[in-house]
């Protein structure tokens, strides 16, 4: 250690409470990047492992393969794991009201496969568990094709018979959407797949490149997850890369602004305190080179137990934090989990932004301290403040206190200077971020496209002839289910129609029964409404899809070559809000019954009798919603479901997620902000301690003296708070004004923020007089007052 580590070192121990101090200071920033840094990779890697599951893991597939370039693939060194399956044959599935058949592949799966591959995307039934037994893609179960079923099929030259067991989900893994999968042994040369994933995903393009040159493989042969690698940021799209890459650097730049200011501070005082000492050492022949040498390896020093103390600060918070939200996602039933995930880049990266602000910080101090004149410093009494005549005046204010040491403080106030001004910016834009940030957070987080419909709790759809729907769909309440509603749809031409109405409408088909019981028979134009935002008022408007005033006569045609047919029926108007007790969700457009459906058919001459029907549903309790999922699914197999409760509790899940690093976030960045205040507010007493010492000494009370300084510091944050709530109402409009699109969410003025801000401030006031108070009552008064 040179000379300059050993002063350096003797000047940190020779003042503890300052060096603890600024470690502390430079603790709060650190941990702010580092659990900013870690809990973005971590939050990405989390992502990516909810959509890897899909896929087993796997990262990719290659098709068409013989067997020895298939595991050369599985075994080379950049591979970490691989499974392999074979197309075996074909199968003919018969399509409904298709007079051809289509020939699906017959893809023969090793057990292994089948668990990794398969068991994720199941859909209904279960996996094959001997050679005989098979699962089908979800497009390709019917009627003819589904569970319990024999299906026919060639197997490597010799005709085989399979039992259909399960469905799958055809497009949401790394398997073909219409195969025939079984269970068995690959054999053979050719035919081969091969299901992979690299060591890690970083840089995954370029491995998967470099991987199908060297064996010649074809993009047409690949199949790839790419939502999971989007998850984890390795998408092909150059621009979602670089919007990242810019987020990221605006998070940074804010971090670094905080920072920057709260270290700049405590490095400023330290040296603003040595004066003398940095003059002494000029004088013994110390050059100012030397000098900047010492305040910036004072600065060096400090930092690395703060980074220490951060690392730990921030992966500690981190950790307790996804814990609590893995047990919140286990209550709900959301399989999704957040991993904490450490790895070298991110704590790499925050020890070289960390290092760049302290630098960055301690330039100016470095050279305030090389420029010290040794004779000035020797000679350096207290710094006299400048006063302008305007702050001598009395002011208007001024004149409505009547306690002196009330004028006293507020005349203090006005005569701070520059000291004032940096406090009330520093804090003005703290709060400004805290208030326009969280307030407009807080309304992305909570948008919703408000509707007045109560929305079915488990809907499967499909589409059928007109007979083959199921009207009669009565569930049993045992089944958890209170109401179902079936309905069809089909959109028809319109001619004449109000304008509001266009050229087109979707008739909507109940069951006879229902249409008696709730409609009376009455053909009616359903229609549905939305809150939504008007882009030019920023004023919520109620909008219908249709007129709900409508009532007269609507003309349906088909044009069937010069022909038209047409068909007039005399409607009337009602809201979806009217037919609560059944689901129609936000479905509008006219309701017939059956009969009159088909009825319709026949005057329009139209021969498709096919509609688009879904069964929704609306349970007794959220838990029997799996439960009737899959019941649901044995009625329709080859149906759509949408689980809006699992969907609920999972939106649910993710929102809060998202809720806590963001307000995590805010609110670290707001406590860096809130340590550089208190920082200037303590370093602003300890230098005004003999002029305090002054005022003790003619006959002022600590209490007095407490209630000036409070009186004080009442002023600068309540100007602040002003200012702040100010600027920061106006961020928050300024980003609801870019963000908003007309459709997204009502701007709401910030009071909830407004009001934890000034309770935070109100704290810190009440922290600081009581400290200011136990300072006044133990100083030493002699001692202040002789100090020169």
């Amino acid at each position: 250690m040179g000379i300059v580590g050993h002063l350096t070192k003797e000047q940190l121990l020779g003042q503890k409470a300052r060096t603890v101090t600024t470690i502390l200071a430079m603790a709060v920033a650190a941990t702010l990047t580092l659990a900013t840094l870690i809990g973005i990779y971590s939050a990405r890697h989390s992502m990516y492992q909810k959509n890897i599951q899909s896929t087993g893991g796997m990262q990719f597939a290659i098709s068409q393969l013989d067997r020895q370039t298939a595991k050369a693939i599985g075994k080379d060194s950049a591979i970490a794991q691989s499974v392999v399956y074979q197309r075996q044959g074909t199968v003919d599935i018969k399509e409904p009201g298709v007079a051809k058949t289509m020939a699906s592949p017959l893809l023969t799966l090793p057990k292994a496969a089948m668990q990794r591959l398969v068991k994720p995307v199941v859909l209904a039934g279960r996996l094959p568990k001997q050679p005989n037994e098979a699962i089908l893609a979800q497009d390709l179960v019917t009627k003819q094709n589904r569970i319990g079923q024999i299906i026919q099929s060639r197997q490597q030259g010799k005709n085989i018979q399979l039992k259909i067991v399960g469905s799958y989900r055809g497009y949401a893994g790394l398997l073909p959407p219409d195969g025939v999968l079984t269970l068995g042994t690959v054999t053979g040369s050719k035919g081969y797949t091969v299901a992979a994933a690299f060591k890690d995903y970083s840089n995954f393009y370029g491995k998967l490149q470099a991987l199908t040159t060297q064996y010649q493989v074809h993009s047409r042969q690949l199949a790839i997850n790419d939502l999971a690698l989007e998850r984890a940021g390795e998408s092909r799209d150059v621009k979602l890369r670089v919007m990242f890459a810019l987020l990221v650097a605006v998070i940074l730049g804010v971090i670094g602004f905080v920072s920057l200011a709260l270290i700049y501070t405590s490095i400023n005082l330290s040296v603003r305190s040595q004066t003398q000492r940095y003059g002494l050492l000029r004088s013994i022949g110390a050059t100012p080179k030397q000098l900047r040498r010492l305040v910036y390896s004072q600065a060096a020093m400090l930092a690395f137990p703060a980074f220490l103390i951060g690392i730990g600060m921030g992966i500690g918070g981190l950790a307790v934090a996804f814990h609590i939200l893995n047990q919140r996602f286990m209550v709900q039933g959301n399989t999704f989990r957040l991993f904490l995930v450490i790895d070298w880049w991110p704590i790499f990266l925050g020890a070289i932004f960390m290092f760049l602000v302290t630098l960055v910080a301690a330039w100016r101090p470095a050279h305030r301290a090389a420029s010290v004149s040794p004779i000035a410093a020797v000679q350096m009494l207290p710094e006299s403040v400048k006063i302008s005549r305007r702050s001598r005046r009395p002011s208007p204010i001024e004149r409505l206190f009547r306690s002196p040491t009330a004028k006293l403080a507020y005349k203090q106030y006005r005569r701070l200077g520059w000291s004032k001004l940096t406090m009330i910016a520093t804090l003005s834009l703290s709060l400004m971020i805290f208030i326009g940030l969280t307030g407009f957070f807080r309304s992305v987080l909570t948008l919703n496209n408000e509707t007045f419909t109560q929305q079915a709790d488990v809907t499967i759809a499909s589409t059928a002839a007109v007979d083959a729907i199921p009207w009669t769909f009565e569930p049993s309440k045992d089944a958890g289910i209170k109401q179902a509603t079936v309905t069809g749809t089909k959109q028809m031409q319109l001619a004449h129609a109000p304008k509001a109405f266009g050229d087109k409408v979707n008739v909507i088909v109940v069951s006879n029964r229902l249409f008696q019981t709730a409609f009376q028979n009455q053909p009616t134009v359903l229609t549905s409404s939305q809150l939504v935002v008007n882009s030019k008022t920023g004023q919520r408007e109620q909008r219908w899809q249709l007129p709900r005033d409508f009532s007269g006569t609507l003309q349906l045609i088909n044009r069937r070559g010069e022909k038209q047919f047409t068909y007039p029926i005399r409607v009337v108007t009602k809201t979806t809000a009217a037919f609560g007790k059944w689901q129609f969700g936000d479905q509008s457009g006219l309701v017939l019954s059956r009969d009159r459906y088909l009825k319709l058919l026949k005057a329009l001459a139209i021969n498709d009798r096919e509609l688009d029907y879904s069964i929704q549903t609306r349970l007794t309790q959220a838990k029997f919603h799996d439960s009737v999922a899959k019941i649901l699914r044995k009625m329709v197999p080859q149906g759509a479901l949408n689980d809006q409760i699992a969907n609920r509790a999972q939106e649910s899940s993710f929102g809060l997620a998202i809720q806590v690093m963001v307000y995590g976030f805010l609110t670290l960045l707001t406590l860096v902000s809130l340590a550089n205040i208190v920082n200037h507010i303590f370093a602003n007493l300890l230098q005004r301690r003999r002029s305090l010492a002054m005022l003790q000494s003619v006959g002022m009370t600590p209490r007095q003296i407490t209630s000036m300084i409070g009186l004080e510091n009442g002023f600068l944050f309540g100007t602040s708070l002003v200012i702040g709530s100010i600027l920061g109402t106006g961020l928050t409009w300024l980003l609801y004004r870019v963000a908003n699109t007309g459709i997204a969410f009502n701007y709401r003025v910030p009071w909830q923020e407004i009001l934890i801000a000034g309770g935070m401030l109100m704290l810190i006031w009440a922290v600081f007089t009581g400290v200011s108070h136990q300072i006044l009552k133990h100083q030493d008064l002699d001692q202040l007052i002789r100090l020169s």
